[in-house]
């Protein structure tokens, strides 16, 4: 399947520095200027430098966001000399609208770091420019791609289309970690696709990938690319520690504080130049080796039982609880009563009429009752009269009647 890379960045690899210049300022520029105009396919030279002290280490990073805002990076953690002058060349892409270059740069001092950053914008136009393409079959994959010393792409597939050249004649190359690298001339037509033929010599191994050849390597070593003639990792201050992991690579130090000169007298992994604290006894600090408060509550998270939840020292930095929801704090709730809102000061459940049926429970709260009927006091018993009443009319008619006899 052909990987097509008309949208990929034509990138020159860095030219070494033309000179050092005066350090007026940080800038990241092109040759006809920042807001000026290009067709797709034309060749744009960078220009940029770092400005800092003459001691500092200064590391670059570039990247090009493209119109339709993709971001890609096209030089990563790079070191450079502070207040030089460097350049690289780049081709104009396909992609139309506002391109922006952004510089971004960390200066590291005896005492401090900081990071900035700084960009350039031009416009590609369209236009009649005319171009063609190249088609390039490789025998191998993962190779890398320059066209009159400019890094045009990386590839992951045996073939790759490259568009956007312009017309005429050109030099590329093709390079691989562990192959000998393949140059060639070729001739780009305009409208037309050109293809190559490729075979990689890989017979030279480097398993480490530090460019090394195998044969000549003493050192495997596949996480330090910064590595002397016999492939072993670089020690610049001669201190034990590469320079792959040393922080200070110029400065004599020890590992323990990260090739750096100074110690780490209260073992919170920040080394003593750096650090503003003195916590021997709390190890989760911010980066000036200061006790971390991740909350803002005053309690640093080593002594905080919430770290993330703003407190008091009185609940050890965790906030006022109130674990059964009735809006009275547990410092001054007496009563643990999830399931009743009804409840007195002290967050104990009310009985209004004292017949010991809680209010939250008591269907009639304001009248005594009994907890059978919900506390509601019992229904009136109904008084049955229709027997009484019989009695009493045959006991007034037989008293009437012995009323009568006693006259005669």
């Amino acid at each position: 399947m052909i990987g097509n890379l008309k949208y990929v960045a034509l990138f020159m690899i860095l030219i070494a520095a033309v000179s050092s210049v005066s350090p007026d300022e940080t800038f990241i520029s092109v040759d006809r200027g920042c807001g000026s105009s290009y067709f797709a396919g034309e060749s744009i030279l960078v220009t940029y430098q770092v400005k800092a002290e003459p001691s500092d280490t200064v590391l670059i990073t570039i990247k090009e966001i493209l119109p339709d805002s993709t971001l890609s990076v096209l030089v990563s953690n790079r070191k450079t000399e502070p207040n030089t002058l460097y350049t690289m060349r780049m081709f104009a892409q396909p992609i139309y609208g506002r391109e922006t270059l952004l510089l971004e740069y960390v200066v590291r001092s005896d005492t401090e770091s900081s990071w900035h950053a700084t960009e350039c914008s031009f416009h590609i136009k369209e236009g009649n420019y005319e171009t063609g393409s190249l088609k390039i079959q490789c025998s191998q994959t993962g190779f890398d791609m320059y066209l009159d010393d400019a890094f045009v792409a990386h590839s992951e597939s045996e073939t790759v289309q490259i568009d956007g050249i312009i017309g005429g004649g050109h030099t590329l190359k093709v390079t691989k970690p562990g192959c000998s690298d393949y140059t060639t001339p070729v001739t780009v037509n305009p409208g037309l696709v050109v293809t190559l033929e490729i075979t990689l010599d890989c017979t030279i191994r480097d398993r480490d990938g530090d460019l090394i050849p195998d044969s000549e390597d003493k050192c495997y070593n596949p996480l330090c690319d910064l590595v002397d003639e016999e492939g072993c990792p670089l020690d610049s201050d001669s201190d034990g520690v590469n320079d792959c992991e040393d922080i200070c690579p110029e400065e004599h130090g020890d590992r323990e504080s990260r090739g750096c000169a100074y110690g780490d007298s209260d073992a919170d992994g920040v080394a003593d130049n750096l650090d503003q604290c003195d916590n021997p006894e709390c190890a989760i600090v911010d980066e000036k080796g200061c006790p971390k408060d991740s909350d803002g509550d005053t309690i640093s998270d080593c002594e905080d039982d919430c770290p993330l939840e703003a407190g008091d020292n009185q609940h050890f930095g965790c906030p006022e609880r109130d674990s059964d929801g009735d809006g009275i704090v547990d410092d001054e709730d007496r009563c643990y009563n999830p399931d009743c809102m009804i409840i007195d000061t002290v967050g104990c459940p009310v009985d209004t009429d004292k017949d010991t049926v809680l209010d939250c429970e008591d269907e009639c709260p304001e009248e005594p009752g009994t907890r059978e009927n919900a506390g509601c006091p019992p229904p009136e018993e109904e008084k049955d009269t229709g027997g009484a009443g019989g009695v009493l009319v045959i006991t007034g008619i037989i008293l009437a009647w012995l009323g009568r006899r006693a006259t005669r």
